[in-house]
């Protein structure tokens, strides 16, 4: 027998227990292990199957041993080298309490799965919740019947929070997606279509409110696509578009952490997305993973992983159809370079974005509509600040504020709060305190951590003139939208 059933024979499982755990450590349920594909895998290299690297890391989890160990020699030697380091690295023999030598913990490389919550996406409701969220649909719903059925869809999809996301949908959309949760309807492309158009929903509810209530929806949402990637068998069509979906909510889900600036708890749901686009084979998904990684990594200063996204993001770009991606890359290419203090460069790969902005474009995917010339033009606002810049700031960011769509409140406030900075610089007070008032305004309804901080910034570069009656206004203004006046919260 292979090491691989010999290793679930001494642990007494069958194939129908591992096939089990092995699907529950993944939430998406991409790797949608079943018993027959088991027993291939334990066959090679005799019969079968060469089973892959990533799930040999999850059966070395499983059995309490090393990856190594569930292969022959002759089988490891068969392994690419990438998959031969993930192989080597993991090791799972702490969990054997038999163990006489347990490896040291930061020698241990695990699989990285997405099953457990985020500490801003915890979906629980307690008690409290649960009231409050009856009140609110006692007040908008007059029919008992709908009233459950909107309490159980609420629940499912984290809260009160969620009433708003399934205001959307129409009564057989309903009666659908609850029976489908319960596990009494079949997922069909109804059901499908309904979850792309939520997500969608929710993309542009950012765009008006932020991550505050939303970031629990998304979770919830994500997790009950998850299951259902999980537990049902459909037809390939409808499981790549509702992968495609569960890629599309863990980046949204860590987008919306990120603009909570928990940037290690957002590199989590976006690396599950672009595992999930991977194994979709989706090379528009992909590129996008790339970018927002890059992103998150941009803001901790790390310019070697934004250069390494960037590049990673421009190869997945030529492979996909989607001419919004360009853009995309060239933004994150000017901003590597703005981090490194080329500004020529910066500014070369800036106008290629704007140039690929303007070119014509048809059938582009709907996740993709904030790509816009606006945007690459607000985006050099950031690039300027990281290029200590404020003449030229303060010589764009009026054009550019008239050009950014209303809707895009995050969008707005950054650019506000990057103008008052640099009327700072050049000792304007008075106008500095117009625009970062205006921005403090957007908080009472945006709740962008990252729009916050940028206006914390402005508002110490007024330190000195602190005891003017522009700063002193201003501070009035700040505290009433719940912000401290020195930028601390």
């Amino acid at each position: 027998m292979s090491p691989l059933r010999l290793h679930r024979f001494a642990h007494g499982r069958t194939a129908a227990d591992v096939v089990s755990m092995v699907n529950d450590a993944d939430p998406a349920g991409t790797a949608a292990l079943r018993e027959s594909r088991l027993y291939d895998y334990e066959g090679w290299p005799e019969a079968g199957r060469r089973p892959p690297a990533r799930l040999l890391a999850v059966l070395a989890e499983i059995y309490q041993t090393t990856a190594r160990r569930l292969l022959s020699d002759e089988v490891v030697g068969s392994y690419e080298t990438a998959d031969r380091a993930l192989i080597d690295g993991a090791d799972f023999r702490h969990l054997d309490a038999n163990q006489p030598t347990p490896p040291k913990r930061d020698s241990r490389v695990t699989p990285k799965t997405d099953a457990e919550a985020t500490s801003g996406g915890k979906t629980a409701v307690d008690t409290a919740a649960c009231v409050r969220l009856l009140r609110a649909i006692d007040v908008e719903e007059a029919d008992v019947k709908r009233r459950a059925l909107l309490f159980e869809l609420a629940l499912a999809f984290g809260g009160s929070q969620a009433l708003d996301l399934l205001r959307i949908l129409g009564p057989d959309e309903e009666e659908r997606l609850a029976g489908v949760l319960r596990d009494t309807w079949r997922t069909d492309e109804a059901t499908v279509r309904t979850f792309e158009k939520m997500t969608l929903h929710a993309r542009r509810a950012d765009d008006v409110s932020g991550p505050a209530a939303l970031l629990p929806v998304i979770h919830g949402q994500r997790m009950a696509v998850g299951k259902l990637l999980a537990r049902e068998s459909m037809l390939p069509t409808l499981r790549d578009r509702l992968l495609g979906t569960y890629a599309q909510l863990s980046q949204l889900a860590g987008f919306l952490t990120y603009d909570l600036r928990d940037y290690a708890a957002a590199e989590r749901p976006l690396h599950n997305a672009l595992r999930s686009a991977l194994d979709l084979g989706d090379p528009t998904l992909i590129a996008c993973m790339h970018y927002w990684l890059g992103r998150v990594a941009a803001d901790q200063d790390r310019i070697t992983s934004v250069f390494d996204h960037a590049y990673a993001m421009r190869n997945w770009a030529a492979r996909s159809p989607s001419k919004l991606l360009a853009p995309l890359h060239q933004s994150l290419f000017s901003l590597g370079y703005a981090f490194e203090g080329d500004a020529a460069a910066s500014v070369r790969a800036h106008e290629s974005a704007l140039v690929s902005a303007r070119a014509p474009k048809e059938n582009e995917r709907e996740f993709l509509y904030w790509v816009s010339p606006a945007w690459v033009k607000a985006r050099r606002t950031s690039l300027l600040v990281r290029l200590n810049q404020p003449g030229q700031i303060i010589k764009t960011a009026e054009h550019q504020l008239a050009e950014i769509d209303p809707e895009f409140k995050r969008s707005r406030g950054m650019m506000l709060a990057r103008y008052a900075h640099a009327l700072a610089q050049a000792k304007e007070i008075p106008e500095s305190t117009v625009k970062l008032t205006e921005a403090a305004y957007i908080t009472r309804q945006h709740s962008s951590v990252r729009l916050t901080d940028e206006i914390g910034q402005a508002r110490a570069r007024l330190e000195p003139w602190a005891s003017t009656t522009y700063v002193r206004r201003l501070d009035e203004s700040l505290r009433s939208c719940g912000l401290a006046p020195t930028g601390r919260s």
